[in-house]
Parts: C-alpha cells; structure tokens; sequence
C-alpha cells in the first residue's frame, strides 16, 4: 500500500497453516502446568492450604475469561488477538502502552525461564544422581549452577527457538506442539509412578528424602496447620497469576489459525488440561505422603520436594527418570517456544497499525517475521545479563507479573464494552466477573511478598517498581513518537484504530 495508507500493507502476509493441534499445545504451553507442578506454587503456600482445592477454585473463577476470549476471537481473529480488541474498544494509546508492557513484562519473564532452564536441568540430575549413586550427575548439576553457564545454556536454548522460527513460520508451531506432547506424556507418567506407590508411600520415598536431607522430625505433625478454607484460597492469587490467565497466545496467533473454532479449541481445551493436571498432580501428592507430611515438606522443603523430583525418586529405573526429568525440562523449554511465537506476532500487530517501524512486518521466504524474531533474541539476551549480575535483582523482576494482571483486567473491560454495545449479556457478565477477579489478582500481585512487588515489611522492591513503570511509560513514549513521526509523513494513525486489520 502507499505511504499514506492506513496499513502498512492490504494484508499481512501471513499463511493459515496452524492446525487444532498447535493452537491447542500454545496455549498449553503458555499456561505451563508442568512448571506449576515443580516450583511455582508449592514452596510459597501458607499453613493450612491445601494446593488441589485451590487448582480447582482457580479453574472455576477463569471459565468466563475463557469466555471471554473464545468469544471475541470468534468476532475479531486478528494477529496480535487481545491488543486488537483493546485499540479498537479503546484507542492506539491505551492499546499500544498496555501490549508493549506486556511484552517486555513477558519478555523478561522468557529471559529468567532460560536463565534457570539450567537450574531445572541441575534438579533432574541431583536427584537421579543421589538416587542412582552416579556422582558425576551431582557434579555437573552442581557445576550448571554457575551463572556463566546459567547464561550460556539459556542463551542456546533460546536462539534454537528462535532460529526454528526463523527458518520457517511453520516449524516453530511445531516445536511447540512436540516439545507439550513429550512433556504432557512424562506428565501422565510421572502421575502414573506415583499412583503406583499410593499403598507404600512413605516407604517407597524414604531413600529419596533420605539423600536429599530432608526427612521431617518426628514431630513433624504438630508444626503442621490443620486445613483452613481461607489459607487455601490465600493459595488461589500464586496459581492464578502463574498458570490459568495465561490464555492469551493461541487468539494472538488468530490470522494464522485454519478454522476460527480451532482458536476457540486453543482457548479451553488447554485450560481444562492444565486444571486437570494441576490438580491431580497435586491430589496425588496429598494422597501420597498425607497432608500434614506433604504441606511439611512443601513449606519447608520446597523447592527440593516437587512434583518431578518425588516421581523420580520414586524409582531406581534410570531411562524412567531419565523420561521424566526430560519431560519438565521440555515444560520449560515449550515456554520459550511459545513466547517466541506470540512474542513476534504482538509486535508484529503493533508495526502493522504503523506504531512499531514497517520493518517488522516483512517476511522471509519461510513465513516468518524474521526482523521481529531479531529484535527479540537481542531484547531477550540482553535481559539473560540481568541475573548473571544479581540473580536476586533478577528474580524480582516476578514482581512484573502485576502488569500481566492489569492487562487482562484491562482486556475484561473491554470486552464489557464490546458486549454492551453488541448487545451480548453472556459476554457482558463474564467481564463483570473478570474485572473484579483481576482486580483482586491485582491487589494480590502489589501487596504480597510472595510476588516480589513488595518487600517483607511492605515497601515496594525498587528494581520491581521501575520495571513496571517504565514498560508502561516507555510504551506509551513509543505510540506518541510514532504517531508524530507518521503524522509529519501525513499519516495519521489513529485511523487504524477505528477498523479492525485486514488478515
């Protein structure tokens, strides 16, 4: 299209070749429920919770989100997904300064999965190593551990995503898709072994808590809090913030998808698996070992015992352990595969409203966005130095999550306008939920220690505090120059906010 045009181009160029399949594993993938299972949730649990109940909780209050984007990605599948829906209930400003948060807020979040991918990596092999007697496994976990190689091994897992996409659109959907079904496969399995070891439990686990030092005192029951409701709905804000929301990927990735049902398969099928295993991974837990021994361990030993590391200690069969620690290693891996995918394509919306510079719209032969997968490798290794330099500054960059809240509270909102002007009850109830839900997750992300927002005694975490606002004021600095830069060009692009993109 000429320079004067709305759009970059008529159409953006980009293929449907994305089957249900993919659109399913991406947002599996973002949701991670196998990262949930190994340390995101369980060491930060208060006295009296019990993990399951919450999962179960959290999986109810996130259906009308659910709705919420089946339905509109149904009336509105666009590359970019919710940024679109935002601009065109809202305005470029507001849409533009929240996706941009979002990304960097998500990009950083890649960054530190790909600085610890090596710690994961370091866990499976301590524990096969303790179990099995193989000392050269502890010895290489403990050398893993170094922040070089933290850096190093993050650094080429990322770029192998990258480069997947790169060569070829197609190919990094797949990546995404193989890496979840080996994970979800060495998930059942892990779900299996521990089932098997329901009747002798804590005979079957002695050697493991043996090794690794953490066997509990005799006493341990009594340090235990008996169950309370309201300490395992204090779990809900930990789950909710780090697994169910997330369901924004497959309806960013909308224009590439065959059939727009399959966008809406990508939506709640992948909720309700993640629900399921989250909370039968954990059920299992609790069954296993007993409450008052499972929340000991949990409370006190938590990022020793896991999900994972109890599976694998549950066996001496090395290619069973093997399998198992493979299939949390690729949870995290298909976390970045996914974020490179969604990371191109909100990018790739914004430069196409003519916010970001036109050259993030070109495509290679491949399909791919490959200017965009450029700038995201650099962004992402730039964000890897970050914790080689502190790795507690870094960790509290977790905090950032809170942007993530704000958004989705923000896409509510929207979706609440849309439906009152369409006419759409059902749509407009679920945002109604939706925004009180994220309002509190928001509360919850800015005020618990837990999140890394605020410190212990409540003072808000500086680093934490100015990442935040920056990726908010640094969005809103780019839409604003850019609207004057096109405007001096005699374009105005706040056009392109009142329709919606051509595919």
């Amino acid at each position: 299209m000429g320079e004067n045009s709305v759009f970059t181009r008529e159409s953006s160029g980009l293929i449907k070749d994305v089957n249900g399949i993919d659109a399913v594993m991406l947002n599996l993938g973002n949701m991670s429920a196998g990262v949930a299972l190994y340390i995101s949730i369980s060491p930060f649990i208060p006295q009296g919770g019990i993990i399951w109940i919450a999962a179960i909780i959290g999986l109810i209050l996130t259906l009308p989100q659910a709705y919420i984007y089946s339905y509109l990605s149904g009336k509105i599948a666009r590359t970019g997904g919710d940024y679109v829906w935002i601009s065109r209930t809202f305005n470029g400003f507001l849409g533009t300064t929240m996706a941009f948060a979002l990304m960097i807020e998500s990009t950083a979040y890649f960054a530190l999965i790909a600085f610890f991918f090596s710690q994961a990596i370091g866990s499976v092999l301590s524990t096969i190593g303790r179990m099995d007697g193989i000392t050269s496994l502890v010895s290489i976990s403990n050398t893993l551990s170094a922040p070089v190689y933290s850096y190093l091994l993050g650094a080429m897992i990322f770029g192998i995503a990258i480069g997947f996409n790169i060569l070829k659109a197609k190919w990094g959907y797949a990546l995404v898709t193989v890496s979840g079904l080996i994970a979800m496969a060495a998930t059942i399995i892990a779900m299996v072994v521990l089932a098997m070891n329901l009747g002798d439990f804590h005979t079957a686990i002695s050697k493991f808590i043996s090794v690794e030092g953490i066997t509990p005192p005799s006493n341990y029951a009594s340090s235990v809090a008996p169950f309370s409701l309201v300490a395992t709905i204090g779990i809900l804000p930990i789950i909710a913030i780090f697994t169910y929301p997330w369901m924004q990927a497959t309806p960013a990735v909308a224009a590439e998808v065959k059939k727009v049902k399959f966008v809406k398969y990508g939506v709640f099928v992948p909720l309700l698996i993640t629900g399921a295993l989250v909370t039968l991974g954990f059920f299992l837990m609790y069954q296993a070992g007993g409450y008052a021994f499972t929340n000991y361990e949990f409370i006190n030993n938590g990022f020793t015992y896991t999900f994972w590391t109890v599976a694998i200690g549950l066996t001496n069969n090395l290619p069973l352990q093997l399998f198992m620690g493979i299939g949390l290693l690729m949870w995290e891996f298909s976390i970045l595969a996914y974020g490179v995918v969604v990371f191109a394509r909100y990018i790739f919306a914004m430069a196409f409203d003519r916010v970001f510079p036109e050259i993030f719209t070109r495509l290679n032969k491949g399909g791919s966005p490959v200017y965009t997968h450029a700038f995201d490798l650099a962004l992402t290794l730039g964000l890897l130095v970050f914790p080689v330099v502190s790795i507690s500054g870094a960790t509290s960059l977790y905090g950032a999550i809170v942007i993530g809240m704000v958004y989705f509270m923000v896409v509510s909102i929207a979706a609440l306008l849309y439906g009152s002007k369409n006419k759409a009850p059902a749509l407009m109830v679920a945002s109604v939920i939706e925004i009180a839900y994220f309002l509190f997750l928001t509360y919850e992300a800015v005020t618990n220690p837990t999140f890394s927002f605020v410190n212990s005694n409540g003072t808000p975490n500086p680093i934490t505090l100015a990442f935040v606002i920056l990726s908010f004021v640094i969005g809103a600095l780019i839409f604003l120059a850019s609207k004057f830069y096109n405007k001096k060009r005699g374009v105005d692009i706040d056009l392109a906010y009142k329709e919606i993109p051509p595919e």
